[in-house]
């Protein structure tokens, strides 16, 4: 699998709509390195391709000592207006044949429950 890119929406410090673009340009060089401080957002980024790959078996979200809803609402950007959402474009080779996918896993709060949507394109 090739990710090409993540978008964050409204999750942890990702506050607003924050797209990154992980492809690699020089095959010379095919890793791709992220780095930061504290507190930056290294674990969200990691956390939310895990999240939009296996959503509910995310290993994040089966260690989180709550329930899945809470998880989801913890990820939630401190007083941004309405939902939170991950999109992932990547690809992936078949023998010669190569997919690519977007997966969109988006949620809000309405009243005290989380109401999750997920999109394969």
């Amino acid at each position: 699998m090739h990710i090409e890119t993540i978008q964050l929406e409204n999750v942890g410090v990702f506050a607003g709509v924050q797209s990154i673009d992980l492809r690699v340009t020089d095959a010379r060089r095919p890793v791709v390195l992220i780095g930061g401080l504290n507190g930056c957002g290294k674990t969200t980024l990691l956390e939310s391709i895990l999240l939009a790959l296996y959503g509910k078996l995310s290993p994040a979200a089966r260690n989180s000592r709550s329930s899945y809803d809470s998880y989801l609402e913890s990820l939630m950007t401190t007083g941004a207006d309405g939902g939170s959402a991950v999109e992932l474009a990547f690809r992936v080779h078949e023998g010669a044949v190569e997919h690519r996918y977007v997966v969109r896993r988006s949620w809000i709060k309405t009243g005290n429950r989380i109401r999750e949507d997920l999109e394969v394109q």
